[in-house]
């Protein structure tokens, strides 16, 4: 019997009763052929699946198998064995942490791999678990300073409470820029995005990291990813400096241009813990067919369902599609939730609406603390449906056992590829939870290819970009590299060091914001000259030169801003706003006539998050060090300090210790009332000492904001339980 008959038979439990001895037998040859063991794998979890089918001794004859192909986390373990058959399983068991969890033999291999020194590159599916590996490493307490990089602060708080469970007693975690290494001799684990590991100084002496999503090192097709960048200038600080290292990610066949002194261990490995079904329908893009699809199949669901979309507004499109035309009725479970987002937005949000019908959406312009609401819900089983997009498929985990593919695009309406597809569908199914994930794809297939990541450190060539270079050691740049940044020098009146610390900024707008800041300091040199806070004239002024020579129109016009003065205005409005609702009530009564309200909610929430909280600041200081470069040098006088507005600006004009506890899962919103009772949260340390400790019974909160701090607090590191002083408590 082939691997094709046993799959037909398993898909039926009638069937397989029937012919269940020789499709045992038949897998028997197969699970110890090596030729044929990953579809072996593959079809003895099928088997699992039906779970009560296998009796009257084969489910003996199953155990085996499934220690045969490696599957041991699948493994009875309340079954008597014989010692030998003992022993093994013993080996495979997970060392240093408090659960009783089993590897299976991928993890069992690549933990071996690392407990003995050696750099490990793992390429496995989604669904294999390669986080526990990371765990077990750090529980041997081989290394004292290790760092996880992950790619969004959504993972951050994720990695932080897995981490935190398994390891939180023995070891000290860092996650935020403002917290600081404690040194009192337990290893400490820093959860960084790439930005905040270059950002901290007390690094230069890990031992250990690990890059979650490696594939992201790649600087596809020659474009300029400054993300990108900063990732690989963190794998080449750690790694120069001797620490070892595990990359993990996704499908990858081939890993280029990691220099041979490394000595590391490439493993791509097709080994997964659960099957997939993947069911194509080839239905146009356009048209209602898609949308019929998506309705026919959301109502023949009874198990928890993701549905992946291109793009915010593709995503509230679909949801409201489902609840309306599926007529989902209300949730009792989300009505809290639903109160709390009918106080703080307005009402007519598709995200409110959608969760009072149980279901949930997860994008980049939902808060974070919403976000990680989300996923809760949906893991607990409070909402069967969640709408994402790539924020949702980069990483976080969840447990579905569906998974459509609304979309086959992503953001900016370039096809998904092969690389993409895969990530997308390994969403789908759970070890020891849905054996069998079911992938529904709305458009037509995906062209299969392979992905090969090409670190451009080690190949350096005139298409590396600058901001790469810029800021390498001299001895890690080729001789062309040398050249062009010679060239580069030589070509700007900035001095050198001005020109690396703004490396992110093109050396054209570099140059421009020095002739702009030249002339206007021979006009009204004081609108250049300020410290602390700018008035604002000269407020003006910055947000001038940013939207002309630094930003170009380029980011801000997507903000539907088009001048320096609209910025100016819009960053005044938030500033003097009594919270954020109100600045977003304000927005939303300022949209365009064709703009839906939904849409104005989220162009507010996406200009707070990404250009607020992130890129403004960083435009700010690029322009702050250039005006110090002139008028340090050339005009001889006193140059301004732009760098508090800046930090103001990056925690949202919030004291910035209580803004970071968005990260955490408490919204600002509900910080602000608690500050009110405690005083001022000047870092992130005072904020979780004050989660921990506030007597919640005094404060006037809703069951909503109760429930995430109750969350919040399960959660929470020993060191917010440390004793603080009484001002800080």
């Amino acid at each position: 019997m082939d691997a094709e008959a046993i799959r037909r038979h398993l898909g039926d439990r009638d069937t397989f009763a029937e012919h269940r001895f020789a499709i045992l037998r038949a897998l028997v040859g197969m699970a110890n052929d090596e030729r044929s063991v990953v579809a072996a794998r593959e079809l003895i979890i099928r088997m699992l699946a039906l779970g009560a089918a296998l009796n009257d001794g084969y489910d003996e004859l199953l155990d085996s198998l499934v220690r045969q192909v490696g599957l041991y986390p699948y493994v009875d373990q309340n079954r008597p064995r014989g010692f030998e058959d003992q022993i093994v399983i013993e080996a495979h068991r997970v060392p240093g942490l408090k659960d009783n969890r089993l590897f299976h033999s991928l993890q069992l291999s690549v933990f071996q791999e690392l407990v003995s020194g050696r750099n490990v590159v793992l390429s496995a599916p989604t669904s294999v678990g390669k986080s526990l590996v990371i765990d077990a490493v750090l529980a041997t307490r081989q290394h004292k300073r290790a760092v996880i990089i992950v790619p969004t602060i959504a993972l951050i708080d994720e990695t932080r409470r897995r981490v935190g469970q398994s390891l939180g007693h023995s070891h000290d975690i860092i996650t935020h820029p403002s917290q600081k290494r404690l040194d009192d001799g337990r290893p400490t684990v820093y959860v960084l995005t790439q930005e905040r590991a270059l950002s901290r100084t007390d690094l230069d002496d890990v031992d250990f990291f690990v890059i979650d999503e490696f594939y992201k090192l790649d600087l596809r097709g020659g474009e300029t990813d400054e993300r990108a960048v900063d990732l690989n200038l963190c794998f080449h600080r750690f790694a120069s400096q001797g620490a070892q290292f595990y990359l993990i990610g996704p499908n990858i066949a081939d890993v280029r241009g990691l220099a041979s002194e490394y000595r590391h261990v490439f493993l791509p490995s097709p080994f997964s813990t659960v099957a997939l079904d993947v069911i194509h329908f080839d239905l146009k893009k356009d048209g209602p067919e898609r949308a019929d699809k998506l309705v026919e199949l959301c109502r023949s669901f009874t198990s928890p369902t993701l549905v992946y979309c291109q793009s915010p507004r593709s995503a509230r499109e679909a949801a409201r599609l489902m609840y309306s035309a599926c007529d989902l009725s209300l949730v009792e479970t989300t009505s809290d939730a639903v109160e709390w987002l009918e106080q703080n937005f307005p009402s007519e949000w598709e995200v409110t609406q959608a969760l009072r019908r149980g279901v949930g959406i997860h994008h980049g312009n939902v808060p974070r603390a919403l976000q990680q609401y989300m996923v809760r819900a949906f893991e607990e089983g409070h909402i069967k449906f969640l709408v994402c997009t790539s924020t949702m498929i980069e990483g976080v985990n969840t447990v579905a056992e569906n998974v459509v593919i609304f979309d086959r695009r992503r953001g900016n309406n370039k096809t998904i590829d092969d690389f993409t597809f895969r990530n997308i569908a390994g969403r789908a199914g759970r070890m020891n939870r849905y054996f069998i994930g079911k992938v529904f794809v709305l458009e037509a297939a995906v062209e299969e290819g392979d992905h090969v990541v090409d670190l451009p450190i080690e190949r350096q060539d005139d298409t590396t970009p600058l901001s790469l270079l810029l800021d390498l050691p001299a001895g890690s740049l080729t001789r062309q590299s040398q050249e062009r940044l010679i060239e580069v020098f030589s070509n700007s009146k900035l001095s050198e060091a001005t020109i690396r610390q703004n490396r992110y900024l093109p050396m054209s707008a570099q140059n421009a914001v020095f002739d702009a800041i030249s002339e206007l300091h021979d006009a009204q040199p004081r609108l250049l000259s300020w410290r602390g806070m700018p008035d604002s004239d000269q407020l003006l002024a910055v947000c001038n030169i940013i939207f002309d020579h630094v930003d170009q129109g380029a980011g801000l016009r997507r903000h539907g801003i088009f001048k320096g003065s609209q910025l100016q205005a819009v960053l005044t409005g938030l500033m003097a706003a009594p919270d954020f609702g109100s600045f977003i009530r304000r927005r939303v009564e300022e949209r365009w006539k064709d703009q839906s309200i939904s849409d104005a909610v989220e162009g507010a929430l996406a200009f707070l998050r990404n250009y607020v909280g992130y890129t403004f600041g960083r435009q700010l200081m690029a322009v702050s060090r250039i005006q110090a470069d002139v008028l340090t040098r050339f005009k001889g006088t006193r140059p301004g300090d732009y760098s508090l507005l800046a930090a103001r600006a990056e925690s949202l004009f919030l004291p910035a210790g209580l803004y970071a506890l968005d990260e955490y899962g408490v919204p600002a919103e509900i910080a602000v009332k608690l500050m009110r009772s405690t005083g001022p949260i000047e870092d992130v340390d005072q904020g979780l000492r004050m989660l921990a400790s506030i007597p919640l019974h005094d404060i006037d909160l809703l069951p909503f904001e109760r429930d995430l701090i109750a969350n919040v607090r399960r959660s929470l590191p020993p060191r917010a339980f440390v004793t603080a002083d009484p001002a800080g408590a």
